[in-house]
């Protein structure tokens, strides 16, 4: 798993499974895709607006 997209409610599970789940160095951005309607939330149906990145992931 190299990222996490979450809305405002999950953030933090989002932050917590990124640190547990082996992420060197997690990092929290702004996440304003072009197209929001593609994407979801990792927890729910929502859209996201944050995305939890690993720091070695190759989508930074």
């Amino acid at each position: 798993m190299d990222e996490i997209k979450a809305c405002q409610e999950h953030i933090e599970e989002a932050l917590d499974d990124a640190i547990y789940g082996g992420f060197e160095m997690p990092i929290l951005k702004a996440f304003s895709p072009v197209d929001k309607e593609v994407y979801k939330c990792a927890y729910c149906e929502k859209l996201p607006i944050y995305v939890v990145e690993n720091e070695h992931s190759h989508t930074i």
